[in-house]
């Protein structure tokens, strides 16, 4: 590997403006298919059977009525509406309101009263939902309680800047218009249902299939351009502190991946033959054991033995309906568990995991300076095939692997910091 792999700024920028330059293609396409679909729709039938209508518009509309009801019902608070004495390490309400206000500064973005979001999810991340007026009720910043403890303040406010670059700067243009993707997916439905004339169990399977074809159709320009995304928002959160806080912050989130990936394994592997617990169970268990904050891995491995615990005796105990449905379960998702376990544990032991934690002062104190990440860079630049952590994807269809985020931000870290689309 070398950095002329690596993808330029510009680059980036120009690939999201040429994919923006069809928005009004995109709009049109979407005005002709609900306009043509409302003419073949045969309204008299939508009257008289109206279940059989609104269900196929359910099934079709189903997956981002799921996100929304992930997103309104998922424990959060917002940073103003946090107790006085709530503290996230050696952050508080008042710092973070700081820091939020510092980041739209030194990116010179406005300052528009966007909600900030506190969840208590435990994962190292942060997302942000931008979604128009019609849902603007969701709209806004969520960090993971788990961030604001496990990252220094500067690291807090590179991933502020990412999450602002998701909802002020980088996205498809098509996106403002989600509200006809809404009305075509629901006419595709109905039609459906007409054009099969299959009602029941077959009707609903028919429609699913259809609602997944529509949401991968729909979902092309998106999965096509948000690697150029995810490294424009990474350089955009790069550009409040310098990259050496967002690489710190990067090899921080994974290493924490890697730590819960794990002992997550370790704990199947431990318990793949108890009939007791289903492998839901099992994360569920290491979920909840997993603290808010900084745990040495034995005492985080007795925290989730103990919880382990607790649920077989809590199954053990349950009613004889309730002990027949944990075993159902059981059998049913043990049935190859151990089988996958043997297979994941076989692509574990494969992976050659770069030891970069060499070029750290203090292995226990991610905390990189220039001199530092240098030195990171040549190890991976020399070592291509080497992965940073021991985890199954790093780096999927929407995020690039942690090691090319890296070398984006360095070989980046002199060019123009304009980044407008």
């Amino acid at each position: 590997m070398n950095l002329q792999a690596v993808p330029d700024r510009e680059a980036l920028l120009e690939q999201l403006r040429r994919a923006n330059q069809f928005t009004w293609l995109w709009i049109t396409v979407h005005v002709i298919g609900i306009i043509a679909l409302a003419a073949l729709i045969r309204w008299d039938q939508v009257v008289f059977a109206p279940i059989v209508s609104v269900t196929a518009c359910l099934v079709v509309l189903g997956p981002f009525a799921m996100e929304l009801a992930q997103t309104w019902g998922q424990k959060k608070k917002r940073i103003e509406d946090i107790k006085e004495t709530t503290r996230f390490g050696e952050l508080d309400k008042y710092k973070l309101q700081t820091l939020y206000r510092e980041t739209l500064q030194r990116l010179k973005l406005p300052d528009e009263r966007l909600p900030v979001y506190v969840t208590s999810d435990k994962s190292l991340s942060a997302g942000a939902m931008r979604l128009g007026r019609i849902f603007g009720g969701l709209n806004g910043i969520y960090l993971h309680r788990q961030v604001l403890h496990k990252l220094r303040g500067d690291e807090v406010q590179a991933v502020m800047g990412h999450e602002l670059g998701h909802y002020y700067r980088f996205n498809l243009a098509g996106e403002q218009f989600r509200l006809l993707t809404l009305i075509l997916g629901a006419l595709v439905g109905i039609f459906a249902v007409q054009w099969t004339h299959t009602v029941g169990y077959l009707g609903f399977i028919i429609v699913s299939v259809i609602s997944s074809a529509f949401w991968f159709v729909s979902g092309i320009g998106r999965i096509k351009h948000s690697r150029a995304i995810e490294y424009l928002c990474d350089d955009l959160g790069s550009q409040v502190n310098g990259i050496e806080a967002s690489i710190s912050g990067l090899l921080k989130v994974g290493l924490d991946a890697e730590m819960r990936f794990l002992i997550q394994l370790e704990v199947m592997a431990l318990n793949a033959g108890n009939e007791l617990l289903t492998p839901s169970d099992m994360a569920a268990a290491v979920e909840k054991a997993i603290p808010y904050g900084h745990a040495a891995e034995p005492e985080l491995f007795e925290s989730v033995t103990r919880e382990l615990k607790q649920r077989s005796q809590a199954n053990r105990s349950a009613s004889v309906s309730g002990f027949i449905k944990y075993v159902w379960e059981s059998d049913d998702d043990g049935d190859d568990l151990k089988e996958q376990l043997e297979q994941q544990a076989k692509l574990i032991n494969k992976i050659d995991r770069l030891e970069w934690e060499s070029i750290l002062d203090d292995p226990s104190d991610i905390r990189l300076n220039q001199r530092q990440v240098e030195g990171l860079v040549q190890l991976i630049l020399a070592s291509p095939e080497k992965s940073l952590f021991r985890i199954l994807g790093d780096g999927d269809g929407i995020h690039p692997a942690t090691s090319m985020r890296i070398l984006y931000l360095w070989k980046n870290r002199n060019s123009p910091a304009e980044l407008v689309v």
